[in-house]
């Protein structure tokens, strides 16, 4: 039994504290022990949901927690790419390649978020996490195009909330009707912020073309 401040009560089954959680397999850990303490750091995971060693046979949502951003958009993402894999529409690279491709994921994420990618394993930057994946699908949002054909949907691809539905504008199971009428509803962020970030956005892309590499803008 639950009893608020109140006085109110509420019979209940029982209180789940949400003081934080564990990487624990214990389903795994009679049958593999091995297998289920390597599970505990998705770092060791091809784009933190492929074991190398299993493929398309073990697969794990989830585990990639945006510093920023919300886990079930991203677990989304995670899902249709594990759907396009047992399909048969995206291919796994090699055991070898994905580990290393793991090793090196794991070195940009602990780069970029130094000690907070060794204290929440698993961290990733939402954006780039989610633009790899839809590379990988095919389902990245042209923006180019967009920019020179649909000017009002790249204004809110751009400056509005950042979510997924831009995932579904082009490539596998894309809806350009559904993300339009979404993004209808969906506010552009304040004036200000938003031509300071289009400055911003465009002087480093220049600044990288003409050489300083350091100043490249995250998938520009």
């Amino acid at each position: 039994r639950a009893v608020f401040e109140d006085g109110t009560e509420f019979v209940c089954d029982a209180v789940v504290a949400c003081t934080g959680y564990r990487n624990t397999f214990p389903f795994l850990e009679e049958w593999n022990p091995a297998l289920a303490e390597e599970l505990r750091n998705p770092r060791r995971l091809y784009k933190q949901i492929f074991h190398p060693s299993y493929g398309s046979e073990l697969a794990l949502f989830g585990f990639a927690r945006p510093a920023f951003g919300s886990i079930p958009s991203t677990t989304e993402l995670q899902a249709r790419f594990y759907a396009m894999v047992v399909n048969g529409e995206i291919e796994l690279p090699s055991e070898g390649d994905m580990a290393a491709r793991a090793e090196a994921d794991r070195e940009e994420w602990e780069g970029r978020f130094k000690h907070d990618a060794r204290r929440v394993r698993g961290l990733v930057d939402y954006q780039l996490y989610c633009d790899d994946l839809a590379k990988m699908m095919g389902c990245f949002p042209p923006l180019l195009e967009l920019f020179i054909f649909k000017p009002k949907l790249w204004i809110k691809v751009m400056f509005s909330t950042l979510t997924t539905h831009q995932y579904r504008i082009v490539g596998p199971y894309a809806n350009l009707q559904r993300v339009e009428e979404v993004y209808a509803r969906q506010p552009v962020g304040d004036m200000l912020e938003s031509v300071i970030t289009l400055g911003f956005l465009v002087v480093s892309k220049l600044l990288s073309l003409a050489g300083f590499k350091a100043f490249k803008p995250n998938n520009m």
